[in-house]
């Protein structure tokens, strides 16, 4: 039996600590009981000990008693997040024994010094509300700003399922999209603030109407004011109630749970349940914050100046960074023939590259301002201020038009970071080239041979100049520059994130590229050059050094 192998393993884990354990005969098949005597307290812990898991095995407290950090209502012990954890399946045994003794040292440790016990309990307030009985999900899209107000509800009160949702807004705000709230009346709702809240309920106790009576007797004058306005008298009969409660963590931040409940003539109706809301956050700060954008970015401000395969990218990984705002220049409208390569969809088809993809950043990352400019960038160049930016990315892939740019924005006597970026055909590598609008190192230094004289042909080109690599499927008309999504995304990341480590620094002028195997290039009869054939085996900042290290008459004196 894998219970009984366990327990020898453990035996043997407490003979090295001085601990001797107890077997338990109460335990179902594949799990294992046992009891250990701690310093003031004595554990009864089950856990889990089939053979074939690759997770941590589950541990359980019994019978619970009171309240305790990391341990949840129904007396699961959280010994370990799993995040990273690497377990050797053939040691079954020894990972239920170290798992075991890992979950007595938790209760030990937090039943040691009450105080601190209940200061980390109330860290993870969040998690043990969740596992109150009945339990259900709440999602809100306000932030949680310990500015008490009222707010909305809605829920489906027609839904009897168990696993009703309900959807928090401001007041006066409409549910965004991800809220499945439309067709739902607007209820009443209170956002409160608290320094602290009663302790929940411990098992086998449930939520009930005393609690919210609890919560209410602690407000303040002014919370009391609101708390009326939401609880007031109703002309229909039972009223639908929804309360937040967010209380400061020790350990960082507000820990936010949800009551629903239902109040009569001005009071909690105890005839009704009083259900507990788990509540997931739709916010702005949070959901940046946990899904790794950063929070400081959200003030930058940056144009991406060509919105085709590697623009587009590049605007779509400078908001998942967390750049809060983005200026997005292009004329063309969105065709069938970049389908594969662009991160636009089939429907946006015909429609403005820039509209379409506001439309589509916006709605996937909360709290981004895009600019739409449907427009030439030389005519929105010519007609808009650029001290409002913080960079500046262009995708054209047009060499002539580049140049003429870098050296507008190297007149408009602002310090700009401007990262210059394109892709070569088919599988040759890519390029992206940051400068500095008031330093040296510019565009047109690329352009020189190696005797310094100027060229037409950057010094970075893997491609030997006066080869034809453009493709046409159907005639002149669907002439293309043959390369793919997967070339065109290496590219576009590469340079979003040349971009991202200019922003608000300052610096000198950066070189940095991708080379392909040419295999595709060689099998169309391309000549590479010298550059491609080392190009892998130089640092970047080596490459740097190639592109910047000659006399440039545009950015410095030419001996």
């Amino acid at each position: 039996m894998p219970e009984d192998i366990a327990f020898a393993a453990l035996l043997e884990w407490c003979s090295r600590r001085g601990l001797t354990p107890q077997r338990l005969d109460d335990a179902n098949p594949g799990k294992l009981g046992v009891r250990l005597q701690g310093a003031n307290r004595t554990w009864e812990l089950y856990i889990r000990a089939e053979e074939k898991s690759l997770l941590m095995p589950q541990v359980w407290l019994a019978p619970m008693r009171g309240l305790l950090p990391h341990v949840s209502y129904e007396g699961i012990v959280c010994v370990n997040d799993g995040q990273g954890t690497s377990l050797d399946i053939d040691r079954r045994a020894d990972v239920v024994a170290y798992t075991l003794l890992e979950a007595y040292d938790l209760l030990e440790k937090w039943a040691a010094d009450p105080a601190a016990s209940k200061t980390e309990f109330f860290n993870e307030l969040e998690g043990y509300w969740s596992h109150l009985p009945q339990a259900a999900r709440g999602r809100i899209r306000f932030e949680v700003d310990r500015k008490d107000r009222l707010v909305t509800a809605y829920v489906d009160a027609k839904d009897k399922a168990k696993a009703k949702t309900w959807f928090l807004t401001e007041r006066n705000e409409r549910p965004p999209t991800e809220f499945d709230a439309k067709s739902l009346a607007a209820q009443r709702a209170l956002y409160l603030h608290l320094d602290d809240v009663p302790l929940p309920p411990a098992h086998p106790e449930v939520l009930t109407a005393d609690y919210i009576e609890a919560i209410r007797v602690s407000l303040s004058t002014a919370q009391l004011e609101l708390w009326a306005g939401m609880i007031g008298p109703s002309k229909n009969g039972p009223r639908p109630i929804t309360l937040l409660l967010s209380v400061p963590r020790a350990a960082g931040g507000d820990s936010l749970i949800g009551v629903a409940f239902t109040a009569r003539g001005g009071v909690v109706d105890a005839k009704f349940p009083v259900v507990p809301l788990t509540i997931r956050r739709h916010t702005v700060k949070y959901m940046r914050e946990r899904g790794g954008a950063s929070l400081d970015l959200l003030g930058k401000h940056v144009a991406v100046l060509g919105c085709g395969a590697i623009g587009s990218v590049v605007a779509d990984a400078l908001a998942a960074a967390g750049v809060g705002k983005l200026t997005l220049v292009d004329h063309d409208e969105f065709s069938e023939d970049n389908v594969f390569r662009h991160l636009l969809e089939p429907l946006w088809v015909d429609i403005s590259k820039v509209r379409a993809l506001k439309i589509r950043l916006t709605q996937h990352y909360p709290g981004l301002e895009v600019t739409a400019v449907n427009d030439v960038a030389q005519d929105w160049i010519d007609s808009k201020v650029l001290a409002g930016l913080d960079g500046i990315v262009v995708a054209f892939g047009a060499p002539s038009v580049e140049r003429s740019f870098a050296r507008f924005f190297r007149g408009t006597g602002l310090k700009l970071p401007i990262v210059f970026t394109w892709l070569e055909a088919l599988d040759l590598g890519g390029h992206s080239i940051l400068t500095w609008t008031d330093a040296e190192g510019c565009l047109d230094c690329l352009y020189r041979n190696d005797e310094g004289e100027p060229s037409l042909s950057p010094r970075t080109s893997y491609l030997e100049p006066d080869q034809a690599v453009t493709r046409n499927l159907t005639g002149c008309a669907s002439i293309f520059m043959p390369f793919g999504a997967l070339q065109a995304r290496k590219t576009g990341i590469m340079a979003a994130e040349h971009m991202l480590r200019a922003i608000g620094n300052s610096g000198s002028a950066s070189y940095r590229f991708w080379v392909g195997e040419g295999a595709a290039a060689t099998e169309a009869g391309l000549k590479m050059t010298p550059w491609h054939q080392i190009a892998s085996a130089v640092s970047q900042a080596e490459g740097t050094r190639r592109v910047f290290g000659r006399p440039c008459k545009r950015c410095r004196s030419k001996p």
